[in-house]
């Protein structure tokens, strides 16, 4: 290294002869590269470093949650019927809506209660997460005898890990029973 003026010179290798023509200036470029290329390499670590943590704590937030299976069912739309002798039968539809937080499989296993029978069509539907559907089945009505109340019908759900579960609810039929009485009073 160079001693001039008791000043060292730290640009200067030791090869090359004190008052060269390569100045300290002209090695400033390789300088700028190598700090730029850390600073970026630094960069992208810390954005794939974000990313990585980011998908992990989705991830262990998804396994956390514990899956829910939830469904709320009401008296959907009616079609069709005959009535005759206080008695009338209709085809009509359940309405269920998947409100748990993972896909379901649901099937209608029927409900019974003084005048009412509820029969199931053998249909089954698949329901996504927050999505409703509508299940096919048979009402039968005696018009002097059915309760008011709310029916309790049976669903039975199974999971996407097939475990299956049966389910009672109570369902305000109060518009089947409006369409019934009309059969019912033909």
């Amino acid at each position: 290294m160079a001693l001039e003026h008791g000043f060292i010179d730290l640009d200067q290798r030791e090869d090359d002869p004190a008052g060269s023509d390569a100045s300290p200036g002209e090695r400033m470029p390789s300088r700028q590269r190598v700090a730029l290329y850390l600073v970026a390499t630094f960069a992208l670590g810390v954005a794939l470093g974000g990313v990585g943590v980011a998908t992990f704590q989705e991830r262990r937030q998804q396994q956390a949650e514990a899956p829910t299976v939830a469904v709320n069912a009401m008296a959907g739309p009616t079609s069709g019927g005959t009535g005759r002798d206080g008695k009338a039968e209709v085809d009509a539809q359940v309405t269920v809506v998947n409100a748990g937080s993972i896909p379901l499989m649901v099937r209608f296993g029927g409900a019974q209660e003084t005048g009412v029978l509820v029969r199931d069509t053998g249909q089954s539907l698949l329901l996504v997460r927050g999505s409703t559907g509508g299940i096919a089945v048979r009402l039968a009505f005696d018009c002097r005898m059915a309760s008011p109340n709310p029916l309790p019908m049976r669903f039975s759900v199974q999971t996407p890990d097939q475990l299956t579960a049966e389910v009672t609810m109570p369902v305000d039929v109060s518009a089947w029973r409006e369409r019934v009485s009309a059969l019912c009073n033909a």
